[in-house]
């Protein structure tokens, strides 16, 4: 019977063995048992898998040969305390495995009774390590995103002033024909200021596109007329005379567009050619780019450059990558990454040739639109210059002062305010004299207080009829990307000159014209 006892006893004993040696070895999370001196004693499968060593070549092995010499410092100390503790420790370190990217691992363990060795627990943490430097980066960037949209706000502003400083200025008709020429190029290099608070503002805001069908011909041929003008490299063209409409964001493009032959005119800085193409392409689906099949316009900008050498043109849109130093290096090597980010987002590609000496050519694809919707027809603006009364507000005292100088060269008569409130009180005693404005002009963001969004709301409980145009730096303001909706009848976005102006203004004046002489 003791025999039979016995028996059975060891029949379970090697029962419960087999089940915790099946548990062991193919347990999901890496289990190894170590030594005092870190020497590998245990191990099963997926410890033998994570580190790609069979498990019998383990065994004795010493598990720091797996990590640098700073992670093996802090295994080393982990085992100390594990033992000198007989308490659970815990540790991260990197496992460096030949031919594999680096994996990060929590290590847990707690030693035996016998005080012999340590169970140790693997736990590979890279995808949540690597999300958390993710979170990071995207908490940066937000941060970053809302610095560079004030700084683009308040950049526009400044622009808008010296842009109109500078069209009045020309308006003098200076004899000194130098003068006027440097007039002329300043205004040049302010306009092109544009696309760099465009980058900020597409940082800031995401860079979600507002995408309509529109022919871009015209758009390519001004975009790269403003990036080389006063250089010594010329621009030359073949643009197909049957150019599809593309689906674009029309600012977006343009910057794109600006910021390639930017990128064109720095490489070459003795002067030379920067080929422009664009034509009409359909892609199957299999073939590069990886888009899917359908119509696209290919926008080609080729330089006789330097060149990009092959082990750097992988990185080129990296963010922040750059091969210049930082004593002459323009900007922060933003420029490619916002490019391939708006390309992206308007479902399009962009790649690149390049070789040393021979030059460089990026290939931009873009969705086509073979049905372009019949453009609403604006009212013909009258023959006769209109003059009228209107009312201006901004918190920026330089703007308020610049627009309203503006106006009154223009020939209107102008009122200004500073904020919401002013505007409402102007208002009210204009209308009690009888002498009511034919147009307000409303910035949008007014810093502590009343901005334009909610003025005009005030100002249509007192005269439902009032004409509104809308002004902000921020092109992608949700008043200004809808105007009608919120009850303008314009918008304004700065940098913004005279001509952009004058224009909002007929269109503003002459549909109230029509309205009030409509039967």
């Amino acid at each position: 019977m003791q025999i039979e006892e016995l028996s059975e006893a060891r029949d379970k004993m090697e029962g419960l063995l087999e089940k915790y040696t099946d548990l062991y070895d193919f347990a999901p999370t890496g289990y190894l048992t170590f030594s005092p001196a870190g020497d590998i004693i245990e191990a099963n499968l997926a410890a033998s898998n994570l580190l790609e060593v069979a498990r019998s070549n383990l065994v004795k092995r010493r598990f720091g040969s797996f990590l640098s010499a700073t992670d093996l410092r802090v295994f080393s100390d982990f085992l100390q305390q594990a033992f000198a503790s007989k308490a659970r420790q815990s540790c991260e370190v990197t496992l460096n495995v030949a031919g594999r990217p680096p994996r990060a691992l929590d290590l847990e363990g707690i030693v035996f009774e016998s005080g012999q060795a340590c169970r140790v627990t693997l736990t590979d943490i890279t995808d949540r390590k690597q999300a958390e430097a993710d979170r990071l980066i995207l908490n940066k960037l937000e941060s970053t995103g809302i610095l560079a949209g004030g700084i683009a706000h308040d950049f526009n502003n400044l622009l808008t002033v010296n842009l109109l400083n500078l069209e009045l200025a020309q308006m003098l008709n200076l004899p000194n024909a130098e003068l006027a020429q440097y007039l002329t190029d300043a205004k040049i290099s302010a306009l092109m200021s544009k696309s760099l608070t465009a980058q900020l503002l597409t940082f800031a805001e995401g860079g979600a596109p507002i995408r309509k069908a529109m022919k871009i011909s015209g758009l390519i041929q001004e975009s790269v007329r403003i990036a080389l003008s006063g250089s010594k490299v010329r621009g030359e063209f073949s643009l197909a005379e049957d150019l599809w409409p593309a689906d674009v964001d029309e600012a977006q493009l343009g910057q794109v567009i600006r910021s390639m032959v930017l990128n064109a005119r720095e490489a070459m800085p003795n002067g030379g050619v920067v080929s422009v193409r664009a034509e009409n392409v359909v892609l199957s689906g299999t073939e590069q780019p990886p888009l899917p099949a359908g119509d696209y316009v290919q926008v080609s900008i080729a330089d006789q450059g330097i060149g990009i050498p092959k082990d750097v043109l992988p990185k080129i849109f990296d963010p922040y990558f750059s091969t210049k130093q930082r004593g002459d290096r323009k900007g922060m090597g933003l420029g490619l990454t916002i490019c391939h980010s708006i390309v992206h987002k308007h479902e399009g590609a962009i790649t690149v040739e390049s070789a040393v000496r021979v030059g460089t050519t990026f290939d931009i694809y873009l969705p086509a639109i073979l049905k372009i919707a019949e453009e609403e027809k604006m009212p013909p603006p009258c023959s006769a210059l209109q003059h009228g009364r209107v009312l201006v507000m901004d918190d920026e005292a330089g703007v308020r002062e610049i627009v309203g100088l503006t106006l009154s060269e223009m020939g209107h008569t102008v009122e200004l305010a500073e904020d919401g409130q002013a505007v409402i009180e102007v208002y009210k005693t204009a209308k009690l004299q009888g002498r009511g404005f034919d147009v307000v002009i409303l910035d949008l963001t007014v810093r502590e207080g009343m901005g334009g969004r909610e003025t005009l709301q005030e100002l249509l409980k007192l005269d439902p009829r009032v004409k509104a145009i809308a002004m902000s730096g921020y092109a992608l303001d949700p008043v200004i990307l809808e105007p009608e909706r919120h009850g303008f009848k314009g918008v304004l976005t700065k940098p913004f000159d005279m001509g952009k102006l004058q224009k909002n203004l007929d269109q503003v004046m002459y549909s109230s014209k029509v309205s009030k002489t409509a039967p």
